[in-house]
């Protein structure tokens, strides 16, 4: 795999330099004259510089650049069939590349879609775990995969628009949507901050049919997403000259959002859990204590009370391995609650890890070993 991006990267940016040989050419005659589309992600970067570092396509992965141009040509390479809804290479081209072990974790890890081998009562299992399509004013969210754990998700939706839509593989979509904790987590978190981060990747758009398109929605929150539910409010896409078009929305009325929900205790029997209770962390004049830490195959989460200036204090996080090697975290860290009840933090794994092979945690100095089950 690993060789074929390299391979595809390369056609790719010789077919480019062909493109536009003759407008480099002519690069140093005036002033430099940016698109629109340049303008939007030249202001996403300055507002979120983390955000925009995570979308853009880094050694090895493929993830911003399959919805743009690539969608078809993607479709036709690494997906099984065309009618086969999510497989195996959607995750590996979402991912970037994943190997054997890591495909295998996917796979133990989602519900609904795949490619691996399932017995009868696996496949009964997964579909009635799997929730029904959302269809309302003409529009049908269907979901076609659920792979999270904990307080991270990755969700993907399948949308039909209205008849008459047309998607590009080119189109600048931005899917309006959110994930909202349960009534009981409300109940038992009164007045606790329910924070989340939230980035839409579309993988095909207009390929199978022309209004329909594939996306997958990742969150991370700052709750357990066990029982939550994903609320799509609607889609819209910016045009050329930079407007915002609306292909569909939310009435006000009741039921007016696309509503998934995600079901409970979503794969916590894969999630190490670290005696941490009472671990103190000094750091200049802030004093952190560890209240509890969540470990799964996707990221670390874990809630501590705060005493000190700095209300949002960024840690280092990775895992150590049995092989001595460390897996470090992707960039970025969520952090939200209270100084009351405990703040909660988090990060995620750029790739799903195997954790039969990880034995220790590292909050920065600190060495937390990780017990595996029997």
């Amino acid at each position: 795999m690993r060789q074929f991006d390299v391979l595809l990267r390369q056609g790719l940016m010789d077919a480019n330099l062909a493109q536009y040989e003759s407008v480099l050419e002519k690069a140093d005659a005036g002033e430099p004259v940016f698109s629109p589309k340049y303008r939007r992600e030249q202001m996403r970067l300055l507002a979120d510089p983390w955000r925009w570092e995570r979308r853009q396509p880094a050694q090895g992965r493929l993830r911003r650049g399959i919805t743009r141009g690539m969608a078809a040509a993607i479709a036709v390479l690494l997906l099984a069939t065309a009618a086969a809804a999510v497989t195996a290479p959607l995750w590996i081209t979402f991912f970037g590349g994943l190997d054997r072990r890591q495909q295998e974790i996917v796979g133990d890890l989602e519900i609904g879609g795949g490619d691996r081998e399932k017995t009868a009562a696996d496949k009964i299992t997964a579909g009635s775990l799997l929730p029904p399509p959302a269809e309302h004013d003409g529009v049908t969210v269907t979901p076609l995969s659920i792979l999270g754990a904990k307080n991270r998700l990755y969700l993907v939706l399948e949308i039909r628009a209205p008849e008459g839509t047309v998607f590009r593989p080119d189109d600048d979509l931005d899917l309006s949507g959110s994930l909202r904790p349960s009534d009981q987590w409300w109940a038992e978190h009164p007045g606790e901050l329910a924070g989340a981060t939230f980035f839409f990747t579309v993988l095909e758009a207009g390929t199978r049919e022309p209004n329909v398109l594939v996306g997958v929605v990742e969150e991370t929150v700052s709750y357990d997403i066990g029982g939550s539910t994903y609320h799509v409010r609607g889609l819209n896409r910016e045009t050329a000259e930079g407007e915002r078009e609306t292909i569909f929305a939310a009435s006000n009325s009741k039921g007016g959002t696309w509503d998934i929900p995600i079901p409970e205790g979503l794969n916590q029997d894969q999630v190490l859990e670290p005696r941490v209770e009472g671990m103190v962390m000094q750091q200049g004049e802030k004093h952190m204590t560890l209240l509890s830490m969540s470990v799964s195959p996707l990221g670390i989460w874990w809630k501590y009370r705060l005493e000190g200036e700095d209300p949002w204090p960024q840690v280092r996080m990775a895992l150590r391995m049995k092989d001595g090697s460390e897996i470090q975290t992707a960039p970025g860290q969520l952090t939200m609650g209270d100084f009351g009840s405990g703040l909660t933090a988090s990060v995620n794994f750029e790739k799903p890890v195997d954790l039969s092979q990880a034995e220790a945690v590292l909050w920065e100095d600190a060495v937390i070993p990780l017990e595996q089950p029997d």
